[in-house]
């Protein structure tokens, strides 16, 4: 594959990528969690805006948009974004009382995907550009020669 393009699609340094999705587990990993324990075990109220749809996407849009500002590529952006989505949308698959049987684990990662990848492509987009326009503030890594 051509250097611009694995840079383009995957970002300029790899380990960099990997931290993102590492920060993009950890939210997911977070968002289930918090609505698992106070959905199942009553240990508390997730109604706060964090934990609201509106909040998970806010966070979705914040770290995809910062990885692909700071690394370029928008396929990673696009990948965090899906991976926070999956934390809040598979909590609503799994809390079902009496599932459908249609209605699993598929249409929890489905949703993820629905929603995930068009925030994650726009954030990118948009990150990316203002990126390009303003280059001397980015804090890019610089390519090795």
């Amino acid at each position: 594959m051509d250097s611009r393009l694995e840079s383009f699609l995957l970002g300029k340094s790899l380990k960099l990528s990997l931290r993102y999705l590492g920060y993009s587990v950890i939210l997911m990993a977070l968002f289930f969690g918090q609505l698992y324990l106070a959905g199942n075990l009553e240990m508390g109220n997730s109604s706060s805006l964090l934990m609201s749809p509106l909040g998970v996407t806010v966070s979705a849009i914040i770290l995809a948009g910062i990885h692909t500002y700071r690394n370029d590529g928008i396929l990673m952006g696009t990948a965090v974004a899906v991976i926070i989505m999956s934390g809040y949308t598979l909590y609503g698959v799994i809390s079902l009382n009496h599932p459908q049987p249609d209605y699993g684990l598929l249409t929890g990662v489905g949703t993820a995907v629905m929603y995930g990848v068009p925030i994650g492509i726009i954030t990118s987009t948009i990150a990316y550009v203002l990126r390009r326009l303003a280059p001397n503030r980015s804090s890019v890594v610089s390519e090795k020669k």
